[in-house]
């Protein structure tokens, strides 16, 4: 058995103050570059030219050599860092990537790299055919040396395009989209024809069994990551925050996927980073890696990680090397090349797709940055004799240039691309699903025994998950042995009866959970994620039950439940509910239905048809506001939202009426921007505002007068009298309406 030995102590502490040194320079420059309106990116790169052979090598030649004039297995220490950053940063490309946008655009898309291909090959071809034979590593083939110049030529950088765009706060746009899908066709497009020079190089013939395998090997890959590794990853992720449940866990998730797709991709030929770019995409689909989940990583890839790998590309530059005269006209004349193909290709098929001039500007401009993928050409070219020294550092300087030239064009050039209408709701949607309380809800529970009251619950749930991710436990909880004094009388409808034998009494909960599970099911209708059904023994407190069951980390509980009686001073619901509303926590929706409902079952099944929304500007009421609005987005209903301005009554007939005109506007400002909301989510919208001496009283005739099939309001439960309190025009309406109610009680 050989025994690996570890790092020397100089070897190591070489690499951790080359590492300090990159990061500091780098985000200082970075920092420094972005004070001054430029993306961060173009000080990070130049980070790297500042502690290279350029400037530091010249300015103190004995520092730069004891820090980075160092064997290849050091300097490749800093690669394998360098590479784990790349692999980060087109995590968070794939993240930030709408694939729906992207096929939309998909003919935009080709057409544009088509152009952002061809071009440049043809014109790095040909410069390549005329160049002087002493930049040709292998005289004899230059029609290879010719054929690796316009592959070079072709290149784009996602890295340092994705990079530029999350600074410029435009990846999510429509231009943002349309370039990083064209810059994936080409990079594809690119591995294709490296392969195909690769092999012509080693071999003196053209492998086009190479190529073919390689373009398979994409199509392969993609299907299988895009059908069976989607559910894969879903399904882990799931797994991961059910079984877990931290953040730390879900971002270690993510790294062992992007890590492992890239082996993958590596293995294949493909390279690492096509494999990381997709699990970013597949994990970016999953509802449970929520917002603040993804800011975490991308806060820890932009400002570590990527500014090392940049830094690292940047130190590979020898500017020194380019100041020979025939080096350095060579170096101008590829540079002017390599812009003029990519810029002349993207703006001639920009037009043939029909895109303004400035959006043809600002795709070229971004896809004209060659960045590391270029330096990677470069490299390979190298190490297969195909270029000299001398090209090796033409091209790389090729690569940085046009990687410092693609954010001022860019940021020129973006300001002066119109946003369409369509764009513009497409972004404000994006926005305000960001923020959503509805799209946010990645675990809902729902405890069930199968009573109307839960039925209509889940009737009334069905539709708002059914577009969304989000992942629906149904509880069942055998009380079998549990006290009356609980109150699931109220909440559970009839007790089960224990008929005297364990095997009848597991049999019985068995039938029991199955047939409330069945019916819950045949209410929800399918959803877009599986539904768990767990079943609890629970012979003492059902509330303690369900609040044990909540502490796992759901966003909110559903429960169904009619009130007890109209008591003012007595509990609005059951004992069990009561404590689960005011100790739950995360919101809570209790679901009541009506006498007719509980007459007639058959009254769940019935289309929702209106909607009452009573609304009080609150952030409560703003989170029933988009419940009511998902629910009828699906179901074609029209959803009244109502505002009653509370007037003060008076028995004095001699006493004028206050003037509540201030009231009344501010109430129309209210439903107005509701409504707003509702028809940004799909819904059809009318709006009420009316002023009442009781207010409750008011909300009842108008669900009565104009036949509201439901009614969804948002509150903040308040301890009163030691049970929840939910105000008194919310418990009337509770206590009074003739349809069901639906109560979401925020925290």
């Amino acid at each position: 058995m050989v025994v690996i030995e570890p790092l020397s102590h100089h070897e190591l502490l070489l690499v951790i103050v080359q590492l300090a040194l990159l990061l500091f320079v780098a985000r200082l420059l970075g920092e420094a570059f972005s004070l001054m309106g430029q993306p961060a990116v173009v000080g990070e790169l130049f980070a790297g030219v500042l502690l290279g052979p350029s400037f530091l090598g010249v300015v103190t030649p004995a520092v730069y050599e004891s820090l980075f004039a160092v064997s290849e297995s050091q300097f490749h220490l800093l690669e394998i860092i360098s590479w784990i950053g790349l692999i980060m940063l087109l995590v968070v490309t794939g993240l930030e990537t709408d694939i729906d946008l992207i096929i939309n655009k998909g003919r935009t898309a080709v057409v544009l790299s088509l152009g952002g291909i061809v071009v440049p090959f043809a014109t790095g071809f040909t410069l390549g055919w005329f160049l002087p034979v002493e930049f040709i590593g292998a005289p004899d083939q230059r029609v290879v040396f010719s054929l690796f110049m316009a592959t070079a030529m072709s290149i784009s950088a996602i890295p340092v395009i994705a990079k530029v765009l999350i600074e410029l706060e435009v990846i999510q746009r429509d231009i943002g989209q349309l370039i990083l899908a064209a810059g994936m066709i080409d990079d594809t497009i690119g591995w294709v024809l490296l392969a195909t020079v690769a092999g012509l190089a080693r071999t003196g013939v053209v492998e086009f069994g190479s190529a073919v395998t390689t373009v398979l090997s994409v199509v392969v890959f993609l299907g299988i990551a895009f059908t069976v590794g989607r559910r894969i990853v879903a399904e882990t992720i799931r797994w991961v925050d059910n079984a877990v449940g931290s953040d730390a866990a879900l971002l270690s998730t993510l790294m062992v996927f992007a890590l492992a797709a890239g082996a993958i991709t590596q293995y294949m030929g493909l390279e690492a980073i096509l494999g990381a770019f997709v699990v970013g995409v597949l994990v970016g689909q999953v509802k449970r890696f929520n917002y603040q989940v993804r800011r975490s990583f991308e806060t820890m890839a932009l400002s570590v990680f990527a500014p090392l790998f940049f830094a690292i590309a940047g130190l590979r530059m020898d500017v020194v090397a380019l100041a020979d005269p025939a080096v350095l006209t060579v170096g101008v004349a590829v540079f002017a090349i390599a812009c003029f193909g990519k810029f002349g290709g993207i703006m001639g098929s920009s037009r043939l797709a029909g895109l303004s001039r400035w959006e043809g500007i600002t795709i070229g401009g971004g896809m004209n940055a060659r960045g590391a993928m270029e330096i990677i050409v470069a490299t390979i070219g190298l190490g297969l004799g195909i270029l000299t020294t001398s090209m090796y550092s033409i091209i790389v300087a090729v690569a940085i240039a046009t990687s410092l030239m693609a954010p001022a064009i860019m940021r020129w050039s973006i300001p002066k691309i119109e946003m369409g209408d369509a764009e513009r709701k497409r972004l404000e949607r994006e926005e305000y699903l960001q923020e959503s309380f509805v799209n946010n809800l990645t675990r809902v529970l729902l405890p069930t025994r199968g009573t109307v009251d839960t039925q209509y619950a889940a009737r009334l749930i069905g539709p708002l998950f059914r577009p969304l991710q989000t992942d629906l436990d149904l509880l069942y909880i055998d009380d079998s042995d549990a006290s009356t004094a609980d109150g699931v009388r109220g909440w559970f409808g009839e007790r089960l009866l224990n008929r005297g034998g364990s095997d009848s009494r597991a049999t019985e909960q068995s039938e029991s959970a199955e047939r409330a599970f069945t019916e819950l099911e045949e209410r929800l209708g399918e959803q877009a994620s599986p539904m768990r059904q767990l079943v609890v023994n629970a012979p003492g407190s059902v509330a303690d039950t369900i609040l044990e069951n909540v502490d796992v980390g759901y966003d909110m509980v559903v429960v169904g439940e009619r009130t007890l009686g109209t008591d003012p001073d007595g509990p609005l619901f059951s004992e069990t509910i009561d404590r689960v509303v005011q100790e739950t926590p995360c919101p809570t929706m209790v679901v009541s239905t009506s006498e007719s409902v509980k007459r007639d079952p058959g009254q769940i099944d019935e289309p929702i048809r209106r909607i009452l929304l009573p609304t009080v500007g609150t952030q409560s009421s703003r989170h029933a506001a988009e419940v009511a609005f998902t629910i009828a987005a699906e179901e074609n209903a029209l959803v009244e939202v109502a505002h009653v301005v509370a007037r003060s009554g008076s028995s004095d007939q001699f006493v004028d009426s206050p003037d509540l005109t201030n009231e009344v506007d501010v109430g129309d400002r209210i439903v107005d921007r509701d409504a707003e909301l509702g028809r940004q989510l799909g819904a059809k919208i009318v709006t009420t505002v009316t002023v009442s001496d009781k207010p409750g009283v008011e909300l009842v005739d108008i669900a009565d007068r104009n036949g509201a099939d439901v009614i969804v309001m948002g509150t903040n439960t308040r301890p009163i009298s030691q049970r929840a309190f939910f105000g008194p025009n919310v418990e009337y309406v509770i206590n009074n309406a003739s349809c069901p109610v639906a109560v979401l009680s925020s925290v």
